[in-house]
């Protein structure tokens, strides 16, 4: 019985800091709040976590980013070759990996929503610059491969710098609005098809 106490408690201090991560952000949470919501007092936390970076770092682990990182990238590879996504056959690997990190995200709303946009104060702070770093090379290698004797010029870069902030910050954004799966489905398959169809204009 004690051991199930124990269980319910921490259940009740992750289901509260999620929330309050991701509607106010690690700099701006407070131990106090989350204390409030998972109707626990504050002392009580620290008897599981020993600070808010604990408690952080224990709900955002290495593994579960290591996770999103490889999805994102087997989605951007599944593409290698490929010139117009319109031209995929519904069994291409795209589609599946493309099913398989929504699949994801939509079961870790929230720790994608920190992640992404919520993480300032943390190790992870610099993940979304990092993550449109990574996107931006992908691109770039992507269009290089189809077209040798693509020049990528500066301006280039930097738009394509502000194409994927405007994508990550979207999906945050996405996450964030809706609460209904079918809803979130819609809007990012939406997003995705117009973000892939400028990229290949963009290139064009």
């Amino acid at each position: 019985m004690a051991q199930q106490l124990k269980d319910e408690v921490q259940e009740a201090i992750a289901s509260a800091a999620l929330e309050i991560f991701a509607r106010k952000g690690f700099r701006q949470a407070t131990m106090a709040e989350i204390g409030k919501a998972a109707r626990i007092s504050t002392g009580n936390i620290y008897r599981y976590y020993e600070n808010k970076e604990d408690l952080f770092h224990a709900l955002l682990t290495e593994e579960f980013v290591a996770s999103f990182v490889d999805l994102v990238r087997r989605r951007v590879k599944s593409l290698d070759g490929i010139e117009d996504i319109r031209e995929l056959a519904p069994t291409a690997p795209f589609h599946g990996i493309s099913q398989e990190l929504l699949a994801f995200c939509l079961a870790n709303r929230q720790r994608v929503v920190i992640l992404l946009g919520r993480s300032q104060g943390t190790r992870y702070e610099t993940f979304s610059e990092e993550l449109v770093a990574t996107l931006v090379k992908l691109a770039i290698a992507h269009f290089r491969a189809l077209h040798p004797e693509l020049k990528v010029t500066k301006t280039m870069r930097f738009n394509l710098d502000r194409l994927y902030r405007n994508f990550v910050g979207m999906m945050v954004d996405i996450l964030t609005h809706f609460h209904e799966e079918a809803d979130i489905r819609q809007a990012i398959d939406d997003y995705s098809r117009y973000h892939l169809a400028g990229l290949k204009s963009f290139f064009g």
